[in-house]
């Protein structure tokens, strides 16, 4: 896939109908905003390898681990506690999904940012809000985020509606069933609609939107430690 996440084993289906990497394994270049320790325009490398738990219904961390390579911070018990873990296997787990995937958690970021409309205000016996409300579930959890948290956000409920809620999708088989992937795409490409910029439409578009992705991360990694070789007097 590229030098910053890689996917390999047995293609996982979880409902509604999402396929899923089996493992993942990332590489993925950070600075103070994930690792507090770090100062300045410093970055470190976090490698991880994630294993897809059937039973846990989320990604686990089989191996994670820090290197500085050609630069100066030192690997310490001090700098490990500023570590954000969670966050940062969070986006190489948002990075190896499908690239349509990606609609549902970037809906709930626009929708808390004032910049995202739903096409109507679901009712729980519309079948497409009690769907919504399951893939931005099943998103949340397989990314290790808080599911129902992340349903009250996206649809704008209270937490304690939107629990309700989820019981009604499950109910409807959509956290059951794997049944639902052209619905599911089509709420997705919905959501990207309504988003600030133009959306994928294709297979092609979205590989292509995530290849772009993945690259810019790249040449951003690769940026920053030019910029650091030159700092330090080595180039």
């Amino acid at each position: 896939m590229s030098d910053i996440v890689k996917v390999s084993g047995t293609s996982v289906v979880v409902p509604p109908g999402l396929a899923i990497p089996e493992t993942i394994e990332g590489s993925l270049p950070v600075d103070s905003h994930d690792v507090g320790a770090l100062a300045g325009a410093e970055i470190v490398t976090a490698r991880c390898r994630l294993e897809y738990s059937r039973d846990a219904g989320r990604y686990e961390i089989a191996f994670f681990g820090l290197d500085r390579f050609d630069g100066s911070a030192e690997i310490t018990g001090a700098l490990w506690r500023t570590v954000r873990v969670h966050a940062i296997v969070r986006t190489v787990i948002e990075l190896a999904l499908p690239a349509w995937v990606a609609a549902f958690s970037q809906a709930r970021f626009r929708r808390r940012d004032g910049k995202l409309a739903l096409p109507h205000e679901y009712k729980p016996s519309d079948p497409d809000g009690l769907l919504l409300a399951a893939l931005t579930y099943r998103v949340a959890e397989i990314t290790g985020e808080n599911p129902a948290l992340a349903v009250a956000e996206l649809l704008e409920l209270k937490q304690r509606t939107a629990t309700n809620w989820i019981a009604r999708a499950r109910d409807a088989g959509y956290l059951t069933s794997v049944d639902h992937e052209s619905e599911a795409r089509r709420l997705s490409q919905e959501l990207w609609e309504r988003m600030p910029f133009i959306p994928p439409r294709t297979d092609e578009e979205y590989t292509a939107s995530r290849a772009i992705e993945i690259e810019a991360v790249k040449s951003w990694r690769d940026h920053q430690a030019s910029w650091r070789r030159g700092a330090d007097g080595h180039d």
